[in-house]
């Protein structure tokens, strides 16, 4: 009589395959993994970008104009920090006030200044990426650091 099923050697060759197929794989999987987090935290820093300057154009349509204004992120926590120019004031906030959708930033700021430039400097835990954006710059610029180098120093209540 014959056996049907495979030998033991036949099962161990078939593992051996499966093991090299994901030893080769896996690395190729785990870039694009990386690769398509920081294309989805590069798109939503350009939507931080073009929030804050909506921000800025609906400023000066509704008359309630806060600028200059710092929005700081600590641990997806948002503090704003402004001159509300009705009062001459210097004001702090946890409100939202720029609108985005997306996510929140771990870390990081905008500053948008009295002339409608926007800072940015915000980070990703992560991937331990920077974003980083200047008034005329076309894009976001991504670098490797860690969270203490990407911040800005402006303040808007100083002066």
């Amino acid at each position: 009589m014959k056996q049907k099923g495979f030998t033991l050697v036949e099962l161990l060759a078939v593992i051996a395959i499966i093991a090299i197929i994901a030893t080769i794989t896996t690395p190729i999987i785990l870039d694009v993994l990386t690769d398509s987090r920081a294309n989805a935290f590069k798109d939503n820093a350009m939507a931080l970008d073009r929030a804050a300057q909506n921000y800025y154009s609906g400023t000066y349509i509704s008359n309630n104009v806060k600028l200059p204004l710092l929005v700081t992120f600590n641990q997806n926590k948002e503090t704003n920090k402004y001159i509300d120019n009705k009062t001459n004031t210097c004001e702090t906030t946890n409100d939202r006030i720029i609108e985005y959708g997306g996510e929140t930033p771990d870390s990081g700021n905008i500053f948008i200044d009295k002339n409608g430039d926007i800072y940015m400097a915000i980070y990703n835990e992560e991937i331990s990426t920077c974003a980083t954006k200047n008034p005329g710059d076309k894009t976001v610029t991504m670098e490797k650091t860690d969270a203490e180098n990407c911040v800005l120093d402006n303040d808007p209540c100083s002066n």
